[in-house]
C-alpha cells in the first residue's frame, strides 16, 4: 500500500506543478485549442511520468527529498496500526485508503447519475437526425440546452426563439469531441478527488470549451453583440447539466463575454510553449522512478594494495586478536571450513578472540589433503585452548 501512496503523493504533485504553469503563462491566451491540449497533456503526462525509470550516480536535492518520502511510506506500510497511531494519531495507512476508496465511490455514484441524467433526457425527448449525423433531441423541460456526445438537447422553447445560435455552438463542441474531454477528466477526478488542482483543472478545460465555441458561433456570421446577449438571458433560470455535458450557458459568463472581445493574442505568443521543456526535465528528475547507481567502494586493504585479488572473485575474512594487529585472508567461494578438526558451514560463529590461528590451504595443496570437498580450497582454524 506504500507504493500506492507514492504513486498518487508523485501524481499531484506533477498536477500542481503543471497546473501552476499553465495558470501563470497561458491562460489568458486565446489560443484555446492549444490550450485545451495542454491541460489534457498534463493529466496524462502525470499519470504515466511516475512509471519512468531515471537512472542517476547522485539524487538531486529535490529528488532526495522525495527518495526520504517514499522510504518513509513504505516502512511506515510494514508497521504495526499502534505505531502509525502514536506517529500521526489516526488508525494507519489502511483507515486511510478505505476513506480515499469511499471518495472514489462517492464521486463515481455521482458520474454515473450524472450520466442516467443525460441519457434520460435523450429517451424521452423527439430525436430528429440532422444533415451531418447529429441527433437533435427536443424536449418540453426547461432546460439550459447541451450536447453529449452526438446529441444535442434543447427545449422546444429555445429552439423556436434562438434555435440557430444555440445548434451552432452545441454543432462546435459536437464535431470538437469535447464530451470525450469531459468524461477522461472526469474519471481522473474519480481517482483523484482528494487534489484540488484537478478539480480547477477541469473547470479550466470546460471552460476552454465555452471558448472554442463561442468562437466557431461568430466566425460563421452570427453577430457578436445579438450573441452575448442570448448568453445574458439565458444564463438564468434554467436547470444544467454542466458536470457531465457542454451546456450552452456554462461557464462564468463574464469570463466568456471578456474572452469573445478580447484581442487575439500574437501567434509568437505559442513560443511560451517552450518553457515546458526544461520544467518537464525537472519533473522527470523529480518524480520519476530513481535507479541510483554507485560504484563499490573498497571494502578492505588488500583490495587496496592487491587489485589483482578481486579479479578472482574472493570474499575475505579478517581475525583480530587482543592486539590492534589485524590480518586479513582471501580464499575462493564456498571453502572447507575445519575448526579444530570439525567441519563447520560458516565461521559466522565463532568468537575471533578465540581462534588462535588460520592456515589456508589452495589448489593443489587443499585437493591432496581433502581431495573434491577442497577444490575451492580450505580453511583450518585452531581456537584457543582452555586452560
Amino acid at each position: 500500500m506504500g507504493d500506492f501512496w507514492i504513486y498518487m503523493l508523485k501524481v499531484s504533485g506533477c498536477l500542481t506543478v503543471f497546473y501552476l504553469f499553465y495558470h501563470l503563462l497561458l491562460a489568458r491566451d486565446t489560443f484555446h485549442r492549444f490550450n485545451r491540449m495542454a491541460l489534457l497533456s498534463i493529466v496524462l503526462i502525470s499519470i504515466f511520468l511516475p512509471f519512468i525509470r531515471l537512472v542517476m550516480e547522485e539524487p538531486m536535492v529535490i529528488q532526495q527529498t522525495l527518495m526520504d518520502v517514499e522510504t518513509f511510506l513504505q516502512t511506515a506500510d510494514r508497521t504495526n496500526v499502534n505505531l502509525m497511531e502514536r506517529r500521526f494519531g489516526f488508525v494507519g495507512l489502511g483507515v486511510l485508503f478505505m476513506i480515499y476508496v469511499g471518495g472514489c465511490l462517492f464521486f463515481l455514484g455521482k458520474f454515473l447519475c450524472g450520466l442516467n441524467q443525460v441519457y434520460t433526457l435523450i429517451h424521452k425527448g423527439k430525436v430528429t437526425v440532422l444533415e451531418d449525423g447529429i441527433c437533435l433531441v427536443v424536449t418540453e423541460q426547461r432546460i439550459a440546452p447541451f450536447s453529449w456526445a452526438k446529441y444535442i438537447v434543447i427545449s422546444r422553447k429555445d429552439l423556436e426563439e434562438s434555435g440557430m445560435e444555440i445548434l451552432t455552438h452545441e454543432r462546435a463542441h459536437i464535431q470538437a469531441l469535447h464530451s470525450w474531454d469531459i468524461c477522461f477528466v472526469s474519471l481522473c477526478t474519480i481517482l483523484h478527488w482528494f487534489n484540488p488542482t484537478i478539480w480547477l483543472l477541469k473547470q479550466d478545460l470546460q471552460n476552454i470549451h465555452e471558448y472554442e465555441a463561442d468562437e466557431y458561433v461568430i466566425t460563421h456570421g452570427v453577430d457578436a453583440k445579438h450573441y452575448q446577449l442570448l448568453l445574458i438571458k439565458k444564463a438564468v433560470g434554467t436547470q444544467r447539466f454542466i458536470s457531465m455535458a457542454n451546456s450552452f450557458n456554462h461557464s462564468k459568463l463574464k469570463k466568456r463575454i471578456t474572452m469573445m472581445l478580447k484581442k487575439k493574442s500574437n501567434p509568437w505568443g505559442r513560443l511560451k510553449y517552450l518553457y515546458v521543456l526544461p520544467l518537464a526535465a525537472l519533473a522527470v528528475t523529480a518524480f520519476a522512478r530513481p535507479e541510483i547507481t554507485r560504484k563499490l567502494e573498497k571494502i578492505s586493504e588488500v583490495e587496496e594494495q592487491n587489485p589483482t585479488v578481486s579479479e578472482q572473485n574472493v570474499f575475505k575474512i579478517q581475525v583480530k586478536s587482543d592486539t590492534t594487529n589485524s590480518k586479513t585472508y582471501s580464499v575462493k567461494p564456498e571453502p572447507l571450513i575445519l575448526v579444530d578438526g570439525v567441519e563447520r558451514a560458516s565461521t559466522s560463529d565463532i568468537n575471533p578472540n578465540q581462534i588462535e590461528s588460520i592456515t589456508v590451504l589452495k589448489d593443489k595443496e587443499a585437493l591432496k589433503q581433502y581431495g573434491e570437498k577442497g577444490k575451492n580450497g580450505v580453511l583450518l582454524i585452531t581456537t584457543k585452548k582452555k586452560k
